[in-house]
């Protein structure tokens, strides 16, 4: 069913509402017109609200739940699927410069768009006059990408789950890394991330799993676990952390479910072991049932 428009919106408007209408205006695009409409007023707009997203971009939860939405269809689908480029455009509105990476881009998408990404991503918007140029609204001199700063990492995952900005770079690197894993500076990344998480997770309340697990940071937890970062040679505090898992939970080392952070353990092993290489016995009545279900879809079969 169709709703009738509530709201009046401009592409000249620089609010996040028009940001919104745009994201809206993309995804119902027909797809044969992309091009046509990112080198009209629609594009200029566009560009201009990524630009605006320098400055401490704050997400509504329904844009969060849409950008999340995005990246599952990337990982379901890749980047050759007939939706990539749209979704992609809209997935601009929802990405600050300097927090998207797309790698070996030429591959997926058509020269114009490569050319936008660059434009947005790689370098001042100004250097490329093939992209849209900015009307008046905009800064004479936009200020060139630098590395975010993301702050030091949360120190419980109380804090975590309170954290946008680590919450979304979790995604974000996990995202990445299933769809390039050979990029070596977001393996590296991801890597290090893994690490300070399984801490926080092994130190964490065991009565409190439950909570956590049901929040935005839940969805963040599985998109790592699926992301295959387990391929990854261990360091040896991660050798570590695998083997303090493992030892947890086995019956033959003094652990088990039993133990009362077996289900710490087991959630920290998750992300150490690929899918479908992990065993448990006797799983539905060990696994709490909050845990069980997505463990049996991700781990019950390859």
């Amino acid at each position: 069913m169709t709703l009738l428009p509530t709201d009046v919106w401009s592409v000249s408007n620089d609010s996040s509402s028009s940001r919104t209408a745009l994201i809206s205006f993309w995804l119902a695009s027909p797809d044969d017109q992309l091009e046509y409409l990112w080198n009209s007023p629609i594009g200029t707009s566009t560009v201009l609200q990524v630009n605006l997203l320098h400055n401490d971009p704050q997400f509504s939860s329904d844009e969060v739940l849409l950008r999340n939405k995005i990246g599952d269809f990337f990982n379901e689908n890749g980047l050759s699927h007939p939706l990539s480029l749209k979704l992609m455009i809209a997935n601009f509105l929802l990405s600050p410069p300097g927090l998207l990476q797309i790698n070996n881009i030429e591959s997926y998408f058509p020269s114009w768009f490569c050319e936008a990404y660059s434009s947005l991503y790689r370098s001042s918007p100004s250097a490329h006059p093939s992209t849209p140029p900015l009307h008046a609204q905009s800064s004479p001199n936009p200020p060139t990408p630098t590395t975010p700063d993301f702050g030091p990492f949360p120190n419980s995952l109380d804090a975590l789950i309170g954290n946008r900005i680590h919450l979304n770079r979790l995604l974000g690197l996990s995202n990445l890394y299933y769809i390039d894993p050979d990029d070596s500076e977001i393996t590296q990344e991801l890597l290090e991330l893994r690490t300070s998480l399984a801490q926080l997770i092994f130190s964490a309340n065991p009565s409190s799993l439950e909570s956590i697990w049901s929040t935005e940071f839940g969805d963040r937890y599985w998109s790592l676990v699926r992301s295959g970062i387990q391929n990854e040679p261990l360091s040896t505090i991660d050798e570590q952390i695998k083997s303090q898992s493992i030892k947890v939970l086995s019956p033959s080392q003094g652990g088990g479910f039993s133990q009362p952070n077996a289900i710490n353990a087991l959630l920290v092993s998750m992300m150490y072991f690929l899918p479908g290489t992990m065993q448990v016995s006797n799983a539905q009545h060990n696994i709490p049932a909050w845990l069980y279900e997505p463990f049996s879809q991700v781990f019950a079969s390859s």
